[in-house]
């Protein structure tokens, strides 16, 4: 076996298969969260569902897992910097096909350097893509070579040079389609749902949200 057995795309898909996103939503994320199956939001130019997707299906993953190699499971190492109940929820789901994580529940700075530093090789992150509605915000900001790519893989780095650099839309939207699709057969990275944003607002405060979700309280004044 390699020394990382996410080297093999197979122990990718079974982990897919393993996590019950659906189950996850309903439960925990609520609101107006739902499953995503592309790296991206379905509103953001260039996203497409038009792509491989795994079902919640534990048997498939146990037979991805004995193909590999790993009829009994592995440890793995799993980081996460938030929503630990969503991260522990997944690891039950790990648990029950054979797969037991070492669970580090970081700061995001801890979290964030740590995983750029190669140091954990699964993990339990969000991005928002600063309300930005393209999918450059999301894809190519992690798939495209850059210290946030873990994959690195020249194919998908091509079509997204490509989707960025074009002002043709249906060049782009093919290019954008071509790198997603590869990225969900790989499991590259693994999409799980998207998110809510919550504010809550009183009569005698004067707050205004912004686009890109982080609320700047400074701005805020009492009325």
């Amino acid at each position: 076996h390699s020394d990382n057995p996410m080297n093999d795309v197979r122990v990718r898909r079974a982990i897919a298969h393993a996590i019950d996103r659906d189950g996850i939503v309903n439960a925990l994320v609520k609101g107006e969260s739902m499953v995503v199956h592309s790296l991206c939001f379905p509103s953001q130019f260039g996203c497409t569902d038009d792509v491989p997707k795994y079902d919640y299906n534990p048997e498939k993953a146990k037979q991805l897992l004995a193909e590999a190699g790993y009829p009994d499971g592995f440890e793995t190492p799993f980081l996460a910097y938030r929503n630990r109940d969503f991260a522990e929820a997944m690891i039950n789901n790990l648990n029950a096909v054979g797969i037991t994580t070492n669970f580090e529940y970081l700061k995001y700075a801890a979290f964030r350097d740590k995983v750029q530093d190669g140091g954990s090789p699964f993990n339990f992150g969000t991005w928002g893509s600063y309300s930005i509605n393209d999918v450059s915000a999301i894809t190519s900001h992690f798939q495209s070579g850059g210290k946030d790519d873990y994959s690195k893989d020249p194919e998908v780095i091509k079509q997204l040079g490509i989707g960025d650099s074009s002002v043709d839309p249906d060049v782009r939207k093919g290019a954008y389609k071509a790198a997603l699709s590869r990225i969900s057969d790989e499991v590259f990275m693994f999409p799980l749902w998207s998110y809510n944003t919550w504010y809550a607002f009183a009569k005698d405060v004067d707050f205004s949200p912004t686009p890109d979700e982080i609320p700047r309280f400074f701005t805020a004044k009492w009325m």
